[in-house]
């Protein structure tokens, strides 16, 4: 797929699922939607290119709806336009692969890939009981995923890589329990996953933090590109 192409369909199954109007996209550099949750605290900055898509905590609209106001906007300065209201979070490298750029990847030989099953339910969550709490909410996996598959070290999961889908987005998440790194099990599952998504049509999509330094090398390992940043902010309470 051309790279012209590749950033059509991202914009178009990206302001889908969100439920953005893309025309309105096209004619403003700076879009503000209200969330459909309430109560969060939390604004969180899409950029895109020279696009930037900001979807806030309908609470928090009198604070943000000042940025309509300035005449030059920047996400780095939220927290001084803001106030000092709105703090920093968690940023996050949105990725996707163009399939004409995906490198699969083989496990060790010692190791058996495999999509998981109901059967497998035991040696899953004996598997998540070996991940951090940290690792679950970045790698989010779970078995009733709509594709999920385990690295299997003789009979113990050892990583898992599983599929959510945001319309016609799938996204991947992957977890690697503490000894079983620097193998290549991440790599070799987000390969599987990746082929899952590109023969099912799908756009594939993989999200890490910024200063995830393992991530960042599956990702780029495997042919995935950087198109979009997310940048939260969270209210100061």
């Amino acid at each position: 797929m051309k790279e012209e192409e590749m950033k059509l369909r991202i914009l178009e199954e990206w302001t889908g699922y969100m439920g953005i109007d893309s025309t309105a996209l096209e004619r403003e550099s700076v879009l503000l939607i209200p969330g459909k949750k309430s109560e969060s605290g939390r604004v969180s900055v899409f950029s895109f290119e020279n696009k930037i898509v900001l979807i806030f905590d309908p609470a928090l609209e009198s604070i943000v709806r000042n940025f309509e106001k300035l005449s030059e906007f920047s996400v780095e300065k939220i927290p001084a336009l803001s106030g000092g209201s709105l703090r920093r979070g968690r940023k996050t490298s949105i990725k996707y692969l163009n399939p004409s750029n995906f490198v699969p990847y083989d496990p060790p030989d010692e190791f058996i890939v495999r999509r998981l099953n109901l059967g497998d339910r035991t040696a899953f969550y004996n598997f998540r009981s070996h991940c951090t709490r940290e690792d679950l909410a970045e790698g989010y996996v779970e078995l009733n995923h709509v594709a999920v598959f385990g690295a299997f070290y003789e009979r113990e999961i050892v990583a898992v890589s599983s599929i959510i889908k945001w319309g016609k987005i799938a996204d991947i998440g992957i977890i690697t329990i503490p000894d079983f790194r620097e193998l290549g099990l991440g790599k070799a599952l987000g390969s599987k996953s990746s082929e899952w998504g590109i023969l099912s049509k799908n756009l594939v999509q993989y999200r890490h933090d910024v200063l995830n330094y393992g991530s960042l090398k599956v990702s780029r390992a495997l042919g995935f590109k950087e198109y979009m940043v997310q940048q939260d902010f969270y209210l100061v309470r």
